[in-house]
């Protein structure tokens, strides 16, 4: 006998409630549960959660950190289909870190479905029956994600949110990491719902993204975001802050730099001469001297990177050139 599909309600939780992700089963039936997210860039799987008819269990407490979980749901009496999100799970208990090599480490590979979680710290899902016991129902606001691999090879990396702009009819989000510069634009397949949630939270983030990787070239890489978690620390984030802003230079007027997120674009006479991905370091290679210290990556000169020392920052800019005798000193503009 065919079982019927399960269909899902989903609810935002009131700011009163208790934070925490909330499994509710409105079946007449017994259901399990297990969930997945990235942990850090760490693909990690967790089960099995055994839900009673009409009643709830927490597969997440606290408040939640994610963009997005997944989940699966085993039942007696109904069939929960997934969407192509697939993870490692076990017959018993398990909490399994990676989501590749299932069968070699000795666990099923299973498919999941996507909740989007979004910005708020709590949510509920229904598992509801319906009636005629056909179909499912897609849940109302959902964003759809294709799953890893759709447009090219799947990728983790834990990095800074640059920025994000705003174009005529588009928009694009950067993370620097690594000496890369990893791009996701709106009018590639990721949801301009998810890149607006990025611009919003702010310049020079800590973040781990993953996605796939459309295509690189030089430094540069063009990505889907499939999930992100704002996570980790940023030992220069006071010098990335005050840095950020137009400066002018002490001794040409007409030289100026501006400094948006990791961008470093320099002007003469307010015309763009040189932009720049700023990467911050330790110090200068074959230099002496301690840093901080920042490297210039050309977008056009990409075989000239340049390193400058951060000697100061604050009503001026002083940064020392690694080569160069003449220190570059600036006053701030805005």
């Amino acid at each position: 006998m065919r079982r019927p599909f399960l269909t899902t309600v989903f609810v935002l939780a009131s700011s009163a409630a208790q934070a925490e992700l909330l499994v509710c089963n409105d079946t007449d039936a017994k259901a399990s549960v297990a969930i997945g997210y990235n942990d850090g860039g760490v693909w990690t799987s967790e089960g099995w959660w055994n839900v009673a008819p009409e009643s709830c269990s927490v597969v997440q407490g606290g408040d939640l950190s994610k963009r997005y979980y997944y989940y699966r749901v085993t039942s007696q009496s109904y069939a929960w289909p997934g969407e192509k999100y697939f993870f490692c799970t076990d017959q018993d208990a398990f909490t399994i870190a990676g989501d590749t090599d299932c069968g070699a480490r000795g666990f099923d590979r299973s498919e999941f479905r996507q909740i989007e979680v979004g910005t708020a710290t709590s949510f509920t899902v229904h598992l509801t029956a319906p009636d005629d016991g056909a179909g499912t129902s897609a849940p109302q606001g959902q964003t759809t994600i294709d799953p890893p691999g759709t447009h090219g090879e799947p990728y983790s990396v834990q990095g800074i949110l640059s920025h994000c702009e705003v174009f005529d009819a588009s928009m694009a989000c950067e993370i620097h990491a690594d000496g890369y510069r990893y791009v996701a634009y709106s009018t590639a397949p990721t949801p301009q719902s998810l890149l607006e949630d990025l611009m919003a939270a702010g310049e020079n983030r800590p973040i781990g993204v993953s996605g796939d990787m459309i295509s690189y070239e030089g430094n540069v890489a063009e990505i889907t975001i499939r999930d992100y978690t704002f996570a980790g620390e940023d030992p220069y984030s006071a010098h990335r802050a005050a840095m950020q802003g137009l400066w002018r230079s002490l001794d040409d007027p007409n030289y100026e730099v501006l400094i948006f997120g990791g961008i470093f674009e320099e002007l003469y006479q307010q015309i763009p001469t040189d932009t720049s991905t700023m990467f911050f370091t330790q110090n200068c290679e074959g230099s002496p001297g301690t840093g901080p210290a920042i490297l210039l990556k050309s977008y056009d000169r990409a075989d000239e990177d340049r390193c400058m020392f951060v000697l100061g920052v604050g009503n001026t800019l002083e940064l020392a050139p690694a080569g160069v005798m003449n220190d570059l000193r600036f006053y701030k503009v805005n």
